[in-house]
């Protein structure tokens, strides 16, 4: 993974190679290993290497064949049988072993639209196509890698951060999307920001920018394609047996081919059953690997877990302890990194502690297990809607009681619909979650109403759920220079999840299992996988979500807001926020101190320092 920025300016304007080094210099944590510049004609270019594959000077950034150039972050996991396929069909003769040669060679026989559907991996990547002047921005199709991009007054610029464009002009946030981010809005949108003129570029697209033209957005992937009624037929035959060993099969082949590096690797091994398995199926190809972990200090700790499955495959486990008041310590630094309010994912602190504790062990990149929730059902609510019209019946009930009297249910229920809150957090995102179901329903034909639901829950979540923990990931590894790898968002496993039918996705049991869904086993088809694989306790481990002391648990002196972003955005005087305190539920005045951090940093100008000291002042762990 790398750091990679950019401009293309209008005819007549000049490429400052001033800005380029100022827009690569942060982003220099990204990639420590190499700075490269390059100026060709209206297109600036600036690329900071963190080296994994041919670590020699070959590799570097900017790649330049002919007039063509590739500006590139990420990993490509078939750029060998590409490779292979350049040379024999092709006649390409290539100059170094890496994969960014790769891609440009591609791009440059091929062109930016067959070589997006033919690679497979994760990436993010400019390419300057010399002959038509033209620029490409391309993303990979789940969104793991990052690009931002802005137009200003016809110019275009690029970068993996937000931070890197701040070098060129101060940045202005979008006060309302930055209120709205305190229900977690702003952590799963594909497109917009919180800055003002700045977007990201959605998964699955690229973006193309000619001479004289208004830049275009195209999609060359949607997941909702990778629905293949033939495929769901053939998977549905299946017993359990069969679908696990099926599973078993696409997962070995995903984390053998993610295990590619010229550098030192690792596992990021929280103690939960995902991150459990792909330590298991790792050391079956290779011992050279390094498990790392969160100490997470209490009643809330999953290192009992982590150790038990260390000693299992009998390697060692590094872990750093993360105290109850680190949430506090780290959250400006991870705020700062994660350019955006931490407040779905406050476990963002420790992993931020895990990736600094990889680096200090000179790894570079590490496995995580991402992506097996989203696609196999793993959070509670999916199997809790089982029981929910039990849950729900004497309100159904009185209800339909009601239904006979329509001005008495609307005096005595007035809030049968949806609350203001959930009105105003649809509006905010444009009804974008319906628009998308409503266009889905039909690759969805074969099967009934109910059904549709059941399936598109993993699309749902591959669409939104998703995009906040790559950014985490993201986010938190690069601050110590980590490159995050997720062999659950291997292609072929996204496709074979995508059609694999609920039953194999929740299971039934007749002892009781969780709390949560007492007799329905989350993620069955994996935890079967799992069984020869891991000890029992792991295989049948309720799922915990990476827990931390975090805004539930924070507490809030008077004071804290005055004079901060919060207080000025809404108009706050001491009177209000002493009410707020007094008569407030502390998780969300916990989650307005996350906005008001972001505010005080991005927009207020104020410090790491300034701030971690303010909130060690004013905010405390209360910890029963």
């Amino acid at each position: 993974m790398c750091g990679i920025a950019g401009m293309y300016l209008r005819a007549g304007l000049d490429v400052s190679e001033t800005d380029l080094r100022a827009m690569g210099s942060v982003l220099q944590h990204r990639g420590p290993d190499n700075t490269g510049v390059l100026i060709q004609g209206q297109c600036g270019l600036v690329h900071t290497r963190l080296s994994l594959l041919d670590l020699s000077e070959a590799g570097n950034q900017p790649m330049v064949i002919g007039t063509d150039i590739l500006l590139y972050n990420g990993e490509i996991y078939n750029f060998n049988e590409l490779r292979a396929e350049l040379v024999e069909t092709d006649g390409v003769r290539f100059h170094s072993t890496s994969d960014t040669e790769v891609i440009l060679q591609s791009l440059i026989v091929h062109g930016v639209e067959k070589t997006l559907k033919r690679i497979k991996g994760m990436f993010a990547f400019a390419f300057y196509e010399g002959r038509t002047q033209t620029v490409y921005l391309c993303r990979d199709r789940y969104g793991i890698k990052p690009l931002f991009w802005s137009l200003r007054d016809g110019n275009l610029y690029w970068a993996s951060e937000v931070k890197a464009l701040a070098q060129l002009k101060p940045l202005e946030l979008d006060p309302t999307q930055v209120l709205f981010s305190t229900a977690s809005t702003a952590e799963w949108r594909q497109t917009e920001t919180l800055f003002m003129g700045i977007d990201n570029l959605p998964p699955g697209t690229y973006l193309e920018a000619r001479p004289g033209q208004s830049p275009r957005i195209c999609g060359y992937y949607d997941i909702i394609d990778d629905v293949d009624e033939a495929y769901y037929r053939e998977l549905d035959a299946l017993t359990m047996d069969e679908a696990a060993q099926r599973f078993n099969d696409l997962m070995t082949k995903s984390v053998k081919k993610m295990l590619i590096s010229d550098a030192p690797m690792g596992i990021f091994l929280s103690g939960g059953i995902d991150s459990s398995l792909l330590t298991a199926l790792a050391v079956q190809s290779t011992r050279k690997l390094s498990l790392f972990t969160a100490n997470v200090i209490g009643k809330l700790s999953e290192f009992q877990d982590a150790t038990l499955v260390g000693k299992h495959v009998g390697m060692p486990l590094y872990d750093i302890p993360f105290e109850q008041m680190d949430s506090i310590e780290y959250l400006a630094k991870a705020t700062y990194h994660n350019e955006a309010p931490i407040v779905r994912h406050i476990s963002a602190m420790a992993m931020l502690r895990v990736a600094q504790l990889a680096h200090t062990n000179q790894v570079k990149a590490v496995l995580t297990g991402e992506g097996s929730d989203e696609l196999f059902l793993g959070y509670p609510q999916f199997l809790t809607k089982r029981y929910e019209s039990l849950v729900k019946m004497p309100i159904t009930l009185m209800q339909n009681m009601y239904n006979v009297f329509p001005k008495v249910k609307r005096y005595a229920m007035p809030s049968s619909g949806e609350s203001i809150n959930e009105f105003l957090n649809l509006l905010s995102q444009g009804y974008e979650r319906q628009h998308q179901r409503e266009k889905s329903r039909s690759h969805f034909g074969f099967l009934s109403d109910k059904q549709f639901l059941d399936a598109y829950a993993s699309i749902q979540s591959m669409r939104e759920g998703i995009i906040s923990l790559l950014q985490r990931n993201d986010r938190m590894g690069m601050s110590a220079s980590i490159e995050a790898r997720f062999p659950f968002l291997d292609e072929e496993v996204v496709r074979f999840a995508v059609n694999l039918p609920v039953k194999f996705k929740i299971g039934r049991s007749a002892r009781f299992h969780n709390i949560m869904h007492p007799f329905l086993i989350d993620k069955a088809v994996v935890r079967k996988t799992c069984e020869p694989l891991l000890p029992p306790a792991i295989v049948n481990k309720k799922k915990l979500g990476f827990p931390v002391h975090g805004h539930r648990d924070m507490r809030v002196k008077q004071g804290y807001f005055q004079n901060g972003y919060v207080a000025q955005l809404m108009g706050m005087d001491a009177a209000a926020e002493e009410y707020m305190l007094r008569t407030q539920d502390v998780y969300y005045i916990a989650k307005l101190v996350s906005v008001d951090v972001f505010g005080r940093l991005f927009a207020m100008g104020e410090s790491q320092e300034t701030v971690t000291q303010r909130l060690k002042e004013f905010v405390s762990i209360n910890v029963k």
